[in-house]
């Protein structure tokens, strides 16, 4: 297979990544919308208290919602389409420069990793009684890397898909 081809799969596993990423966020606005909630506050915010997360836990149509199916296993989904995609095509396009380079496809397993302490805490946190100001500081923080590395993820993988056309409009491939 030539390597048009495989970058070609990667443009679209990763638009079809982002587009799982936004249709599952779309799935989860009308339950929220309904309770007067932001839409998955927990995972997109770092603007919400100890007392926000406890009146979501209240709602227990809203909390068991948001675990299952949100949560496990839809998001799940999204998180792996997410980092395996851009995972794959840091590795591959940057990986043409030399196998250093391939190392930052290490960046979505980051995501990866925090965005799965995240829903899992979560989902631990949403039990009533099990949320304290301690517990929302460590949510907090795996949200912030996990932001933090989705957005790093997202950067590589433009950067990198950049400097693939560039080499390849140029000749310069291998």
């Amino acid at each position: 297979m030539d390597r048009t081809w495989i970058s070609i799969g990667l443009v679209v596993s990763v638009v079809a990544a982002f587009g799982l990423y936004h249709w599952v966020g779309n799935y989860a606005a009308g339950p929220f919308e309904a309770a007067k909630l932001s839409s998955r506050f927990p995972e997109k915010s770092l603007d919400y208290s100890l007392g926000d997360l406890q009146n979501l836990a209240a709602k227990a149509d809203l909390r068991k919602f948001y675990v299952v199916p949100l949560l496990f296993p839809l998001d799940l989904f999204v998180m792996l389409a997410l980092a395996g995609s851009m995972g794959a095509a840091i590795w591959y396009w940057f990986g043409a420069l030399g196998p250093g380079w391939a190392l930052l496809a290490l960046v979505p397993l980051i995501y990866l990793v925090s965005d799965l302490a995240e829903d899992g805490l979560l989902a631990w946190m949403l039990q009533p009684g099990n949320a304290s100001q301690t517990t929302i500081t460590t949510l907090k923080t795996l949200t912030l890397i996990k932001l933090g590395s989705v957005i790093a993820s997202a950067i590589l993988t433009v950067v990198a898909f950049g400097l693939y056309l560039c080499r390849a409009l140029s000749g310069n491939l291998s």
